[in-house]
């Protein structure tokens, strides 16, 4: 039988060599460590593909991520479309707008379709939702000088909602002082 020789002086038989990574772990060791580790990821809470493999990267030079990754999904234990969802109704309800929720979307790696889905399966009113959080932190009365409503107006712009909702949100505060 063949012997190889590795630099630490470690003589095994060439048909027990497998590839051995600085802690000395074949590569079934390794998968395993990786997918135990995604797994106790995805136990926590739920991870887009891309948050996955970033975590997972560490195993990059030894594991096939990507193989790795598509086998969570066939069991179902990864899913970008309930990430998606998860991601709406969470930042939804932390008082952030569509334009913000897109911006996490894309920089977590979903599809676009996974988003409108969940954004249609949410069923949310995002009109009263910019009103809630403008309510949230201002209180109940109306702006009371231009550079208020400007402040307030950016403040919720930059919590992603639409130019619709901030004035819906801005106007109805005004409206329920005028009565």
């Amino acid at each position: 039988m063949e012997q190889i020789k590795l630099e630490s002086n470690i003589t095994l038989p060439a048909t027990e060599l497998e590839v051995l990574d600085p802690n000395g772990l074949t590569d079934k060791q390794l998968l395993a460590q990786a997918r135990d580790k995604a797994i106790m990821l995805l136990a926590r809470r739920e991870h887009s593909r891309l948050q996955l493999a970033y975590k997972l990267n560490h195993y990059r030079d030894f594991v096939d991520i990507e193989a790795l990754l598509d086998d969570l999904a066939d069991l179902d234990l990864q899913s970008d479309r309930r990430y998606a969802g998860m991601l709406v109704r969470s930042k939804a309800q932390a008082g952030y707008g569509l334009a913000r929720i897109r911006q996490w979307a894309k920089q977590y790696g979903l599809s676009s379709e996974h988003l409108a889905l969940a954004i249609e399966e949410e069923n949310h009113d995002w009109f009263a939702s910019a009103l809630r959080q403008r309510q949230k932190h201002f209180g109940m009365l109306p702006p009371g000088t231009m550079q208020d409503k400007a402040k307030q107006m950016r403040y919720l712009y930059n919590r992603g909602f639409s130019q619709d909702q901030i004035q819906y949100a801005v106007d109805v505060a005004s409206e329920w002082i005028g009565d």
